[in-house]
């Protein structure tokens, strides 16, 4: 993709001349008004061969200015559009070390799907999604920015899911298109072949069971001879409703309808449907359908960011900038942004439970250690409270402590 940078109101400056009292003769005045063009017309050549302006513009917040602070903790910033050619980029120097590319170039590529909303998506061009929001941490941590700010370079997009990690082994006059794949990706390890994962950089969270308000099937026990919707094309789910529940039948279902898991729903084609609840928090977002579970029993997402399998600096660089971003309150106020839900079905408490108000520095852990005496048991009010995370829990917070 190349990235021009655009022209500005510095770059042309306009003298305006006063004309004095002595009146100058025609002849005079056309030798100054060539003598005029001429100036010009160099003016405008000295600056397009400088690199000022090219035949495509684009918006990059990564100026030389930002660039030159070397050393300062610097946020990264957003290139917010890209053109077709990253060879082309004025300064780009092309690596097959996609570390010494980032290093170099301050500039990461990521290989994402667009839309895969809340994890990615665009509007008018802008990227915006946790993906994105965890990248601008991730790339803002002593590992990456010491020379000066990395700009985060999200335009590089395919269609489907399985083709994100591919893109890694797509080059371009002998160098790599992309530095990363950042998808909520799920593949095991060397998987396409030549690809390699991170630690993860967000887990603890598992399959949902979503269904319609009001339905009847508000436990998995209920699920006996039901119909479950699942995601086309995802092997995990299905190994996992087969294993889990064997006497209901699996249907799965197209996403090339955004609205595919509500239709399926009303449609009665299916009577629960279950996806990864990162996902489905934004695929529900509006409709009359309920998170009846948001974790289900030993289901267990752990998304990673994918890397070529030769670079191995690369990945020891961002499996220790994901640990230390995971510490941070800025990547549980991400937690907390895009992935509460007011679509979670409750109830209320019974007899033998009582309520407890989330305080301030309250965590599963230590709710669970000071009201049932063992932090331990954390995962029982995660379960509940009908918690996809542990860490979705906020200040003021009525929580439902079950009975000891």
């Amino acid at each position: 993709m190349t990235v021009d940078d655009e022209p500005t109101k510095d770059n042309l400056t306009t003298y305006n001349k006063v004309e004095g009292r002595m009146k100058l003769q025609p002849g005079f005045k056309k030798f100054i008004s060539l003598l005029g063009i001429v100036v010009v017309l160099g003016s405008a050549a000295y600056v397009y061969r400088s690199g000022v302006f090219s035949s495509k513009s684009s918006t990059s917040f990564a100026t030389d200015s930002m660039q030159s602070q070397a050393g300062s903790a610097q946020t990264p910033v957003p290139i917010t559009q890209a053109a077709q050619d990253p060879n082309g980029v004025a300064n780009f120097k092309p690596s097959q070390d996609s570390l010494q590319s980032i290093l170099q170039n301050r500039r990461v590529r990521i290989s994402v799907e667009n839309p895969s909303e809340p994890i990615y998506g665009e509007t008018n061009g802008v990227p915006h999604g946790f993906n994105f929001e965890f990248a601008m941490l991730l790339f803002a941590q002593p590992e990456f920015n010491k020379g000066g700010p990395i700009a985060i370079d999200t335009h590089h997009e395919v269609d489907t899911y399985k083709d994100v990690p591919r893109q890694l082994l797509v080059s371009t006059n002998g160098a790599p298109t992309v530095d990363i794949a950042m998808d909520g990706l799920t593949f095991p390890d060397n998987s396409p072949n030549g690809v390699e994962y991170t630690n993860p950089y967000l887990d603890d969270f598992g399959y949902a069971m979503i269904v319609q308000n009001g339905s009847a099937i508000k436990a998995t026990a209920e699920l006996a001879g039901k119909t479950i919707g699942i995601l086309q094309g995802d092997p995990d789910v299905r190994a996992y409703i087969t294993r889990k529940f064997p006497d209901s039948k699996i249907v799965e279902v197209n996403d090339s309808d955004p609205q595919f898991i509500s239709k399926s729903l009303d449609n009665h084609t299916v009577d629960c449907f279950v996806y990864d609840y990162p996902f489905a928090v934004e695929s529900i977002k509006g409709t009359d359908l309920k998170f009846a579970i948001t974790k289900l029993d030993g289901s267990n997402i752990s998304y990673k960011i994918g890397v070529r399998s030769a670079d191995q600096n690369l990945l020891i660089y961002l499996n220790s900038a994901i640990g230390r971003v995971k510490q941070t309150p800025a990547y549980l106020d991400l937690l907390r942004r895009y992935f509460i839900s007011a679509q979670v079905a409750t109830t209320a408490a019974i007899q033998g439970e009582r309520n407890y108000a989330v305080r301030q520095g309250d965590t599963l852990n230590m709710i669970a250690q000071s009201q049932l005496g063992s932090g331990a048991r954390y995962r029982d009010i995660q379960q509940r409270n009908n918690l996809p995370n542990p860490n979705l829990i906020l200040v003021g917070q009525k929580l439902i402590i079950p009975g000891r």
